[in-house]
């Protein structure tokens, strides 16, 4: 098959990463009463703020990046032997200046990631990413049953390994047709329901940490191998469903999955002896573990098919993850100071799960539709993908006209119309869209939004130019003196 013909070993290179985070945030040590997660959590959504700051203004040099790649192994390394190796100055302020470390390494780590991930076709991506899981799964449970010096030194080497493969990877990227760019400034917003969702399930599993996770599971080594095994199993078995039957990955069916595995456990936790329940508790694990897969594909195929630096996307999709996260981590300690009864609060977290993925995490929003839509296309070349690449290219040339052709009188008289009246960016787009004879239709496609949403704004926008028609409009644009 073409994946395995394609594939290298560098490329799955981010299972090291994987195994790190984890096994670094959950080896059975003393941290002094001092949060590992929240403070990693923190530190990496700080981190992932200034690279996007940095990357809206300009890009990293390729020198820039290396030395931070230098800086991020280093920072890793001696976060895994701050808190996984025995010291003897272990304590509460060891513990926190090695989860800051892994937390800055993590954050770039994952940024170089992405901006690999971010030239993979689809099709390719999809696939990797998933045995990558496999593989990275099996990985951890290794680690997770060495003492503590030996699998302190080998979480202390797989940041070394993550960027050696990384370098490696980037320079064998398989070659991949080049893809329509239909997120943009003028589209981006489209994308707030797949954020606020994942901000939402973020912050219950931060809570769920810190309420029913932290201690360690009992039986201990069973309780890894199901699961760990269980992460292998869904892995594979979605890898099989994408490369051996072909079929597609809906963006609402793999939230749908995310909340089967939480659901599942919360609901039926509270009523299950210790041994039990620790089971159960590895599916939220488990879940845990597909919502970050799920969310490093979708910022994957959001920076492919956008206008923006895949650092400034990947940046910024991973802050809606990382931060509530920490929020949700020390928002759970304390709910537990409180004496808060845990069963009603894990009831809580079902019902508001169940809202989120109903009404957020669906494909009402074309933003979320367009999410591993390539998955689905059969090869067809008159998707809706591909319509509204197209339509957005076609706006983006149009922006580009120089001259004095029409299309460019257009564009400087609606800009002078729109100074004179201080409309909004929006208005401004949707003037110009008019003034060129465009349909309410095509203006929704344009902006991934609705016709009654554009009907709302023309309604502003003749309120604001004081006309009441669309040709009124076109020829207040045309009597504009340039």
């Amino acid at each position: 098959m073409r994946f395995f013909q394609t594939i290298r070993p560098s490329h799955l290179g981010l299972l090291f990463v994987h195994m790190w985070i984890y096994c670094s945030t959950h080896r059975d040590t003393e941290t002094g009463g001092v949060s590992v997660m929240a403070i990693m959590y923190v530190a990496l959504s700080l981190c992932l703020v200034i690279v996007l700051l940095r990357s809206f203004k300009t890009s990293f040099s390729a020198g820039a990046k290396r030395r931070v790649d230098v800086g991020a192994v280093i920072a890793m390394a001696c976060s895994a032997v701050l808190l996984a190796c025995p010291l003897p100055f272990s304590g509460a302020a060891a513990t926190a200046f090695g989860s800051a470390l892994g937390g800055v390494g993590v954050a770039w780590t994952y940024v170089r990631w992405g901006e690999f991930y971010a030239q993979l076709d689809i099709h390719y991506a999809t696939p990797l990413i998933f045995l990558t899981m496999a593989v990275g799964s099996v990985g951890k449970t290794l680690v997770d049953f060495l003492p503590p010096l030996p699998a302190g030194i080998v979480l202390a080497l797989l940041p070394v390994a993550t960027f050696l493969c990384l370098h490696r990877a980037c320079g064998s990227v398989p070659q991949a047709s080049e893809p329509y760019r239909y997120y943009n400034d003028r589209t981006v917003g489209s994308l707030w329901r797949l954020a606020l969702g994942i901000g939402v399930y973020s912050f219950t599993v931060g809570i769920i940490q810190s309420m029913s996770l932290a201690a360690t599971p009992s039986p201990y080594y069973l309780s890894v191998l199901v699961h760990h095994g269980g992460e292998v199993a869904i892995a594979l078995a979605l890898f099989l469903w994408v490369v051996l039957f072909r079929r597609g990955l809906g963006f609402s069916r793999t939230w749908r999955l995310v909340l089967l595995l939480m659901a599942t456990a919360l609901i039926f936790v509270p009523y299950l002896d210790a041994t039990f329940t620790s089971y159960l508790l590895a599916l939220i694990r488990i879940a845990q573990t597909f919502l970050i897969i799920f969310l490093f594909l979708a910022l994957g195929d959001i920076a492919r098919h956008g206008s923006y630096r895949p650092s400034t996307v990947f940046a910024a999709g991973w802050v809606t993850y990382s931060l509530p996260f920490a929020v949700g981590e020390l928002s759970g300690t304390y709910l537990q100071t409180l004496g808060s009864n845990a069963a009603m609060v894990m009831a809580a977290i079902v019902w508001v799960l169940v809202i989120v993925t109903l009404f957020f995490m669906d494909e009402a929003s074309v933003g979320n539709h367009l999410i591993f839509t390539e998955l689905n296309d059969g090869g067809d070349e008159d998707t809706p993908a591909n319509r509204l690449g197209a339509l957005q290219q076609d706006l983006n040339d149009q922006r580009a006209l120089s001259g004095q052709s029409a299309a460019d009188s257009i564009s400087v008289r609606s800009a002078a119309l729109a100074k004179a009246y201080q409309l909004t960016p929006r208005e401004h787009e949707i003037l110009e869209l008019l003034a060129r004879g465009r349909s309410k239709a095509y203006i929704a496609d344009a902006f991934f939004i609705s016709e009654n949403t554009v009907r709302g704004h023309v309604k502003r926008l003749y309120a604001k130019l004081d006309v009441h028609s669309k040709q009124e409009l076109v020829d207040k644009v045309e009597m504009v003196d340039l």
